[in-house]
């Protein structure tokens, strides 16, 4: 493992435990075991590793979303792991999710990429809806407009659910995880046809 990425998992640990307001560039250089001035050669500050830990989050989630969008016959299946998936790799960025909005005011060019982001993410989402009408597994949408408010919900919960596990739920992280997977997934339950659904029981186990 070279120095940066050295640094960038050391940053992660100590963000993961501390939050980005309490650490700084000398606490992430004594963890690693390098000077101030090494690791302000290759990270001047905190803002910048916060922005590179962004981007390595997004690559990881892309290769789980671009699962489900490059299939064409078990998109169920792959939807479900891929969703319980992403919510197991934001648990390992979770310093981004529980300082999303105050990450986002104190960096705002990647403020700006986050929105970008999501735009490009819904036109994936969206997509992956009209392969599971045309396979005759989703209904069509229940009234106009119904695809918008459906994906800023499913963003909403996203993004956001790390907030309400760490406020509402004391257990191991494996019953976190499981707790809000089935939250987020039920967003989607209502709007399966008996197909889809009979699918569903097969891959999901439901109360």
């Amino acid at each position: 493992m070279d120095t940066k990425a050295k640094i960038l998992q050391a940053a992660l640990k100590l963000f993961n435990e501390q939050g980005v307001d309490v650490i700084t560039v000398r606490h992430i250089a004594k963890e690693v075991g390098i000077s101030h001035g090494n690791l302000c050669y290759h990270f001047p500050n905190t803002d910048i590793i916060i922005s590179h830990l962004y981007d390595q989050l997004v690559d990881q989630l892309s290769v789980r979303i671009g699962a489900v969008y490059a299939t064409t016959d078990q998109e169920m299946e792959i939807l479900i792991a891929s969703a319980k998936a992403s919510m197991a790799i934001l648990h390992d960025y979770r310093f981004l999710m529980l300082d999303f909005a105050g990450i986002m005011r104190r960096i705002p060019e990647l403020r700006e990429k986050h929105r970008a982001l999501v735009v490009k993410r819904k036109v994936v989402f969206r997509q992956i809806l009209i392969q599971l009408r045309a396979s005759g597994r989703m209904r069509a949408e229940l009234y106009p407009g119904h695809d918008d408010d459906l994906l800023d919900q499913l963003f909403i919960v996203g993004d956001f659910w790390l907030s309400s596990a760490t406020i509402f739920q004391d257990g191991p992280i494996e019953e976190k995880l499981s707790h809000y997977q089935r939250i987020f997934l039920a967003l989607l339950i209502p709007l399966l046809t008996e197909k889809g659904m009979a699918e569903w029981r097969s891959i999901e186990p439901m109360p």
